[in-house]
């Protein structure tokens, strides 16, 4: 229990550490944009990453300066001898071939743009429950208890997406209620042992709030029920797990609203 306590403590303190922040939040247009002040033209699809926010002199929100680059390079459908991408001029001045600041008020930048995500979405811990497991050497169900905590890796299947359609591989560690009777073990009546469990999932996120994990892992019984030989001890098993958990690390651009944060 004290190795399990530690363990966990460790886990946690080492998902607090290691939050991931961006600095800057990417974007992407969602239809074509002509700035009538600076005859520029915005294609949908441009990529674009907001590189600062610039507070309206009114404190109207909406008259905010998003000031923003574009991406190196476009899609161009009609030049295939360069993998379809070209260089884009609107990232480039004409003097010194640097980047351009573009600017745009945060009410249009809003309607013309989306966000978009890194693929790495953060670190997860949480706590989960597997109701039954699969005991791999005979492909017995077993149902009983496990309880424990997880240390989880979320990335996205869509970029475009931010909590939903998320896929984790995890590593965890609890402690299970054993049943020991005597047809898995040497014991003369039914009872319960505790049993320490790590395992290895693949948790899929559908939404916030529906998820579903399938972990395999091993059980190791306590020294002071060793002697029942019971026979799944340090044997592989599957289960599903039901997973609830909360986000220790989460990209500072990841916002449910599309506004990019003022970079610190």
């Amino acid at each position: 229990m004290k190795k399990f306590i530690l363990i966990y403590v460790f886990c946690l303190l080492y998902s607090f550490n290691g939050k991931t922040q961006e600095l800057h939040a990417s974007y992407i247009f969602n239809t074509n944009y002509t700035n009538t002040s600076t005859a520029l033209n915005y294609k949908k699809g441009y990529k674009i990453k907001v590189i600062n926010i610039i507070p309206a002199s009114d404190g109207n929100e909406k008259k905010d300066d998003i000031i923003f680059t574009v991406n190196r390079f476009v899609a161009d459908s009609t030049n295939k001898n360069n993998k379809g991408f070209e260089l884009n001029s609107l990232f480039y001045e004409t003097t010194n071939n640097s980047s351009i600041h573009h600017s745009m008020p945060r009410e249009v930048f809003n309607k013309y743009t989306i966000p978009i995500y890194s693929s790495f979405r953060g670190v997860r811990a949480g706590f989960y429950t597997i109701p039954f497991k699969i005991r791999i050497d005979d492909f017995d169900f077993e149902q009983n208890i496990n309880f424990g905590m997880n240390i989880g890796f979320q990335f996205r299947f869509n970029k475009k997406i931010e909590d939903r359609w998320l896929y984790e591989p995890s590593i965890g560690i609890g402690l299970s209620s054993i049943n020991l009777n005597n047809k898995n073990s040497n014991v003369n009546e039914e009872r319960t042992a505790s049993a320490f469990s790590t395992s290895l999932g693949l948790i899929l996120h559908f939404d916030k709030n529906i998820n579903l994990g399938l972990f395999s892992g091993i059980d190791f019984l306590g020294n002071n029920d060793a002697e029942v030989n019971w026979k799944y001890d340090k044997k592989p098993w599957l289960g599903i797990g039901i997973n609830i958990g909360f986000s220790l690390s989460e990209s500072k651009g990841n916002n449910s609203e599309n506004v990019a944060q003022k970079p610190d």
